[in-house]
């Protein structure tokens, strides 16, 4: 029984369907007024400006809805700018077909918004059907002048905007303040390497380490051998040749071709330090100790020495 109650169901939809597909077009329901929906945005604008417009149709969704003859351009105070169709389907199972369109307006006062004609397109061609729409809705269009305006006025020259003479001084101030904090910091840092890079300085203070280091045990043998380097390193980075690399003779030629003050006292430690390291001479420590602070002495009056000579260079070139 329940099959033959299925059976008579599912024929009956079959019925029903093809009985609703012959239809003509005139039994369908047609297009209605109350099915279009018009919107603008916003309500009044200036004279050149974009008005959104929006057409929304609703339908059944068996046919192909389009919208054309849009009341624009020559003769309208509307222009067409650009426009985008859409077409979704509803919750209710009916279809919405969408245009939006960006309209330019132009005149002035309230000006209604144009008209348009919706078509309603059969599957394959069979038939259409057409709904001119005239929306009673309008915008408020303001004119760009004064409505009081009679005549053009004369064009006025752009004004030049003069120029801001508050921020001469303070640039200038600025620009100074750099320069003389530039200078500064270039004064100390070459200040600070020359102290650092201080040749009698270096020399003096390692001489000092080597007497600390005599009292810890250092032999008076290894003391003589680095007081021998101290002064070769001192006398290459005083005076500008290669002390380390020359014997005692080649040094004293290059001293005596500079005229250096204290050449003969350096040139007696240097011997002392060659008997030691090189004929096997056995000095004590007080002797090693009295040689490193002469040396001391000697390093540090060669600089006292080239600073007097400076300063007579510097008075005689005055002069």
């Amino acid at each position: 029984m329940n099959g033959r109650f299925s059976f008579i169901r599912i024929v009956g939809s079959l019925i029903i369907a093809l009985m609703t597909a012959a239809l003509p077009a005139s039994a369908r329901a047609a297009l209605r007024s109350s099915d279009v929906v018009v919107s603008a945005t916003p309500d009044s604008l200036l004279a050149g400006e974009r008005l959104h417009y929006v057409i929304a149709v609703r339908h059944d969704g068996r046919r192909a809805i389009s919208v054309g003859a849009l009341e624009t351009g020559q003769g309208s105070s509307f222009e067409l700018a650009g426009s985008k169709s859409t077409t979704k389907k509803l919750p209710d199972g009916t279809s919405e077909f969408r245009m939006d369109a960006e309209l330019a307006v132009f005149g002035s006062g309230r000006q209604q918004l144009p008209g348009f004609t919706v078509t309603a397109q059969e599957g394959g061609g069979k038939g259409q059907e057409k709904l001119e729409v005239k929306p009673p809705s309008s915008v408020f269009v303001m004119g760009m002048t004064d409505s009081t305006m009679t005549e053009m006025r004369p064009v006025v020259p752009p004004v030049k905007a003069p120029f801001p003479s508050w921020i001469v001084v303070p640039t200038i101030t600025l620009l100074l303040l750099l320069f003389i904090a530039g200078y500064a910091v270039r004064r100390l840092y070459i200040a600070l390497r020359t102290h650092l890079d201080d040749p009698v300085r270096n020399a003096r203070n390692k001489l000092r380490s080597i007497r600390r280091q005599l009292s810890k045990g250092m032999q008076p043998a290894e003391g003589y051998e680095a007081l021998s380097n101290i002064l070769r390193e001192f006398l290459q980075n005083r005076y500008g040749f290669g002390a380390m690399e020359m014997v005692t003779q080649e040094i004293a030629k290059e001293l005596a071709a500079r005229r250096i003050n204290i050449r003969e006292a350096l040139l007696q430690l240097l011997v002392r330090a060659d008997l030691v390291k090189f004929a096997d001479s056995r000095p004590n420590i007080e002797e090693c100790r009295r040689s490193l602070r002469v040396a001391e002495v000697l390093v540090g009056s060669a600089g006292e020495a080239e600073a007097v000579d400076d300063t007579a260079d510097s008075s005689v070139m005055e002069e």
